[in-house]
């Protein structure tokens, strides 16, 4: 009888005690921090809905986040007065979402997730 090898590291496929895996894969785990920096903020929740939905963050996060996006997307919109002055403010807010959820993405399978459970 044929025996499989065992996985090259435990640490890779083994979730940390009492808490489920957001990311199988290291794939994984870089595909989901790059939604909030693709979509410009415009996802920067999905992350921690998904892993509200999985048990991994508390139902706030995701909340916040949204909170957050419908803040700083309606701070950007108030401040356009259709090209004839610059703001700053709302790009660096832009910047600051989609840094800020891409940085809590990427930290969902440690223990310093952002309202682990």
């Amino acid at each position: 009888m044929h025996q499989h090898p065992p996985p090259a590291s435990p640490y890779i496929t083994t979730p940390l005690p009492g808490r489920p895996r957001m990311y199988n894969t290291k794939i994984a785990q870089v595909i989901w921090t790059a939604v909030p920096v693709i979509t410009i903020g415009f996802a920067a929740a999905i992350p921690f809905v998904v892993a509200a939905v999985k048990g991994i963050t508390k139902p706030w996060i995701p909340a916040t986040y949204v909170l957050a996006e419908a803040v700083i997307f309606g701070t950007a919109l108030a401040l356009d007065d259709g090209g004839k002055t610059e703001h700053p403010l709302s790009g660096l807010l832009l910047i600051a979402l989609m840094l800020t959820a891409a940085t809590h993405t990427a930290l969902l399978d440690t223990e310093k997730a952002p309202g682990g459970k």
